[in-house]
C-alpha cells in the first residue's frame, strides 16, 4: 500500500474551511473512495499500486482533476490550486462555495453603478422599518465587487438594494454573528439579468454547502455531508435540548431532514423551531410540511394543525431561506384546493404568490424585487428612496452627495495620484459635479479618475486626496452608512 497526500491551495482562511468532495477513480474508472474535505486542506489516505483519477469538486460545482500512478511503498502528494479561482482573496469564499460568475466585464465604476446603494430592513413590533447596518471593518471595497462582513442580530431582516440605474431588490438575511455578503456587476441584458449578483452566506461551511447542494437536487451529496459533519450533532442539540444558539444551521439542518423525509431524526425538532424562534417563519413552515409528509404516509393528516402553522408563517413575514418560500406556496396551494372557500388561505396565497412571481429562484437565501418587504414587485422601481435614512452607497458615491454632506469646497483642489505617480486635479463644482484642469465634468470622483486610467493601459490603483478634508475617509462613511444616520 501507498500513502497519498491530497492537498488544496487557497488563499484565506475561510476557503480552507469550505467543504470540498474528493472522489478517487482506478484506471477502470470505478470510484474506490469518496470523502469530504472539511475544515481542513489535506489528507492522507491509503492506495494500492496503479493509475488513478482524483477528482475535487467544489460546492460551487467547479471541478478540477488530477492523473497519479501510485507504486507500492511509497508516498505521493498531489496539490490542488484553487487560489486562482477568485480576482481578489475577499471574494474567494463566493468563487468556491456558491455559484457565482466569472469576473464581469463591467466594473462598479460603471456609469449605471454610480449611486447603487443598500440599505437594512427589519421587522419589529409586526412594523417594518429601516436600521443601520453594522457593517464591520473586515469588508472590503473593489471596483470588481464589494466583500461585506455583517453582525446580524435574531431578527427577520432584509437587505435592500437599488440604484438610479438598479432595480430595487429584496434579499434575506439569516442571523450570524458574522454574515458574508458579496455584490458584484452581473452581466447579461438587464431585462432578464439583475444588474448586481449578490451572494449571501454564514460562517456554517458545512451548513451552507448542504443548503446549496439541496438547491440544486444533489441530494445523495447532501446526505454524505451531513452524515459526517458538525451538524448532525448540532442541529440535534439546538433542537431537542433548547440551546438554539444557530437558528439559522438549525433551519438547514431541518430542511434537509424534511427534504430526505428522515422523520425519525426529525422528531418535534421543526415544531421547537416554530414555537421557540417566533420571528422566523421557517420553523412554521417546516413544522407544517414535516406533518403533511408524515400524514401522507399514515394516512392521518391533522389539516387544523397545518392551517394554523402555514398561516402562522405567512403572518410572521416570509422565509429566510428559498426552500421555505418554495414550501409555503405549495402548502397553501394544497389547502387551497382541499376547501376553496378558506378565505384565510386565499388571502395568505395570494400575498405569497406576489412574492413567489418576483422571485429568484437560484438564490439559496429568499431574494424579490420591490420597493418595501411587504410589496414584492416584479418590474421594481429604479432611483434613490425619498427617505435616505441607514443608506449606504455600494461603491461609487455621487459628486453632489459628497459635496452637501462634507466639508468639501468650491476652492478645495482633489488630486487623484496614480500608482504610475501620475496625477491629475479637480474642483468642486457648483451644480454638483467635479471639473478637471481642462474643463471636463464628471459625476464622481472615480468617473474623474477613470478618464486618466483609460490613457494608461497598465493603471489599477490611483489614491484621492483634497486640500482640506480627507476625501477617502469620507467616502468609506458613505460606504459604511455613516453618513445617513436614521
Amino acid at each position: 500500500m501507498s500513502l497519498l497526500d491530497i492537498h488544496t491551495i487557497v488563499n484565506s482562511f475561510d476557503a480552507k474551511q469550505i467543504p470540498k468532495k474528493v472522489k478517487i477513480f482506478d484506471a477502470a474508472f470505478k470510484e474506490v473512495k469518496s470523502f469530504w474535505l472539511t475544515g481542513k486542506d489535506s489528507q492522507s489516505i491509503e492506495l494500492e499500486s496503479g493509475m488513478y483519477v482524483i477528482s475535487l469538486v467544489l460546492p460551487s460545482g467547479k471541478e478540477m482533476e488530477q492523473v497519479v500512478k501510485v507504486d507500492s511503498q511509497s508516498e505521493y502528494k498531489i496539490e490542488f490550486d484553487l487560489s486562482t479561482l477568485s480576482p481578489h482573496e475577499t471574494h474567494e469564499w463566493a468563487h468556491m462555495s456558491k455559484q457565482v460568475a466569472a469576473t464581469s466585464k463591467v466594473n462598479l465604476n460603471d456609469t449605471k453603478y454610480l449611486g447603487s446603494w443598500i440599505r437594512l430592513w427589519h421587522l419589529s413590533n409586526e412594523q417594518w422599518t429601516t436600521k443601520k447596518l453594522n457593517i464591520t471593518d473586515s469588508s472590503s471595497w473593489d471596483q470588481d465587487g464589494v466583500s461585506y462582513t455583517f453582525h446580524i442580530n435574531e431578527e427577520l431582516q432584509f437587505l435592500q438594494v437599488g440604484g438610479p440605474n438598479i432595480p430595487w431588490r429584496f434579499i434575506a438575511l439569516p442571523p450570524a454573528r458574522e454574515l458574508k455578503c458579496l455584490i458584484k456587476p452581473n452581466d447579461g441584458p438587464t431585462k432578464f439579468v439583475h444588474p448586481l449578483e449578490i451572494t449571501i452566506t454564514t460562517e456554517n461551511w458545512e451548513a451552507e454547502t448542504i443548503l446549496t447542494l439541496l438547491g440544486t437536487n444533489a441530494n445523495e451529496k447532501a446526505e454524505e455531508l451531513y452524515e459526517h459533519s458538525y451538524l448532525k450533532e448540532v442541529s440535534a442539540e439546538d433542537l431537542l435540548y433548547g440551546k438554539m444558539t444557530n437558528p439559522s444551521a438549525a433551519a438547514i439542518g431541518a430542511y434537509y431532514l424534511l427534504r430526505l423525509e428522515k422523520f425519525d431524526r426529525l422528531h418535534n425538532w421543526a415544531k421547537n423551531l416554530a414555537n421557540w424562534k417566533e420571528w422566523m417563519p421557517d420553523g412554521s413552515v417546516i413544522w407544517a410540511w414535516q406533518l403533511i409528509k408524515k400524514g401522507r404516509k399514515t394516512g392521518n393528516i391533522d389539516l387544523e394543525e397545518i392551517r394554523s402553522r402555514l398561516l402562522q408563517a405567512v403572518e410572521r413575514g416570509i422565509p429566510i431561506y428559498t426552500e421555505g418560500l418554495k414550501l409555503l406556496l405549495e402548502g397553501l396551494k394544497l389547502l387551497n384546493y382541499t376547501n376553496r372557500e378558506d378565505e384565510a388561505i386565499k388571502k395568505a396565497l395570494l400575498k405569497v404568490s406576489a412574492y413567489t412571481e418576483s422571485a429568484n429562484w437560484n438564490s439559496t437565501v429568499t431574494m424579490f424585487n420591490g420597493e418595501h418587504p411587504e410589496k414584492p414587485n416584479k418590474k421594481s422601481r429604479k432611483g434613490a428612496p425619498r427617505h435616505t435614512d441607514n443608506l449606504a452607497f455600494i461603491y461609487d458615491v455621487p459628486a453632489k452627495a459628497i459635496i452637501d454632506m462634507t466639508d468639501l469646497t468650491q476652492n478645495d483642489m482633489i488630486e487623484v495620484i496614480t500608482d504610475a505617480n501620475e496625477s491629475v486635479t479637480f474642483k468642486a463644482a457648483k451644480e454638483g459635479g467635479f471639473v478637471s484642469e481642462k474643463g471636463g465634468k464628471y459625476k464622481s470622483i472615480y468617473k474623474a479618475a477613470n478618464q486618466l486610467k483609460r490613457s494608461k493601459k497598465n493603471l489599477k490603483k490611483f489614491n484621492i486626496k483634497s486640500s482640506n478634508i480627507d476625501l477617502e475617509s469620507e467616502i468609506r462613511k458613505f460606504r459604511k452608512g455613516d453618513k445617513y444616520l436614521g
